[in-house]
């Protein structure tokens, strides 16, 4: 079931026909970090989540939150570029997406001994139009001018309640479960101008939308003083998926849609389907650690496992383990500074030799560091991170060849607590 998400040409004298136009990206779990404190530290915070974007990273922190009432909302900008070398008569073709949202809102509120909350998070979320021609390119049969257009938005969002409560002095267990919403929309058109005179036109449709839960039960420990653990289990479960894809093709030869040939021109009646079909989600496993070395300094790591698995909408997926490094230093009592590491590892195999229809796999490392200004009761936070990593694709879905790619994000977010 991916041709969910692989565009064909239906052209057989065309020889591009781009595969990997995936709904958001597919091929990572680490896409958007979020909250401000996490965001500063790289996403390092299962072990602390002491604020109201615990409840997203692990809900049992919460309990450690001491105001009566504490909130925090974040405003992102992202930005991606891909880029993938030699694809189009020895030309790049490159991808870009922008989205400027607003990525967590939440709050926490203490009921006599425990902790309730409520929050909202954008984990992933892709505004994708792109509109490039490459012109006079060499082909066996004909050279041609070669137009793709294509508009991509896909969000996903994660809200509902969250509940915590101390087990003992060092131990607390908390659980967030959220509605799990996304929302997909794909439109591609694609012409061939062929150096003959003649042209051909395809369009694809794809609309996905997709309703669950997604739980995420947490524990933290401090075995000792200074040091907190944690611990996270979370995967989301749909209840409902509804998918429609269209395709169109239009040529001015004979056969150059393959199907309804007429003696002048070929022309594919639009074909419309409609499924059900569940994509799979893996059981994400998170462990974090805190070393508080001062009341001033802070270092925290986490470790993040994905399990692998039989994907029939967009694909299977291997097993991925991802690792995050972030610190805090009060300068003073009115700002903070943050900063943190981490990957965003591929979820498909290596690409290998002499197969065709294989996913891009491309390995991700970045960066954050964010300053937060503490006044009286609130704060301000700004910052940003950036991810880079090379790796290699296929665009064509017919063909064995393999380009270079590159991938290349940053995020700057403004966010403010109470």
């Amino acid at each position: 079931m991916t041709f969910i998400i692989r565009w064909k040409n239906f052209s057989a004298a065309m020889l591009i026909c781009f595969s990997t136009f995936a709904a958001a990206d597919e091929f990572h779990y680490n896409n958007l970090l979020i909250g401000d404190r996490a965001s500063g530290m790289g996403g390092a915070y299962t072990a602390i989540s002491d604020d109201a974007s615990g409840m997203f990273y692990n809900p049992a922190g919460i309990v450690y939150v001491t105001d009566k009432n504490f909130s925090a909302s974040v405003n992102a900008f992202f930005s991606q570029t891909k880029r993938y070398e030699n694809v189009i008569g020895g030309q790049p073709f490159v991808r870009k997406s922008n989205a400027l949202l607003a990525n967590y809102f939440g709050i926490v509120k203490p009921v006599g001994k425990y902790k309730f909350g409520f929050s909202y998070a954008v984990p992933d979320s892709v505004n994708e139009d792109l509109s490039q021609t490459v012109r006079n390119v060499a082909s066996t049969v004909s050279n041609y001018d070669f137009t793709i257009n294509l508009n991509n938005r896909d969000n996903t969002y994660n809200f509902g309640p969250s509940f915590a409560a101390a087990i003992s002095d060092n131990l607390a267990f908390g659980i967030t479960l959220y509605v799990h919403q996304r929302d997909t929309l794909i439109v591609q058109n694609q012409f061939l101008a062929r150096a003959d005179g003649t042209n051909q036109w395809t369009n694809s449709y794809f609309k996905l939308s997709e309703s669950g839960f997604r739980p995420i039960v947490g524990i933290t420990w401090s075995p000792i003083e200074k040091l907190s653990l944690g611990l996270t289990v979370a995967q989301t479960q749909l209840i409902s998926s509804d998918a429609v894809r269209q395709d169109t093709c239009w040529d001015s030869t004979a056969t150059g849609c393959v199907a309804n040939a007429s003696p002048a021109i070929s022309f594919r009646v639009p074909t419309l389907t409609a499924f059900d079909v569940k994509r799979k989600y893996p059981i994400r496993t998170a462990i974090g650690a805190a070393y508080f070395a001062s009341s001033s300094l802070l270092i925290s790591t986490d470790i993040t496992y994905h399990t692998a698995v039989e994907d029939p909408v967009f694909g299977n997926k291997v097993a991925t383990l991802d690792a995050a490094l972030g610190t805090e230093y009060y300068l003073n009592k009115k700002w903070a500074v943050r900063a943190g590491v981490f990957t965003n590892v591929a979820n498909t195999p290596a690409i290998q030799a002499g197969v065709t229809n294989i996913e891009e796999h491309i390995n991700l490392y970045g960066g954050s560091l964010s300053f937060t200004h503490f006044t009286g009761d609130s704060s301000v936070t700004l910052g940003g991170s950036i991810s880079y990593g090379l790796g290699q694709a296929q665009i064509g879905t017919s063909s064995t060849d393999v380009q270079d790619a590159s991938t290349f994000g940053w995020t700057m977010f403004l966010s403010s607590s109470y």
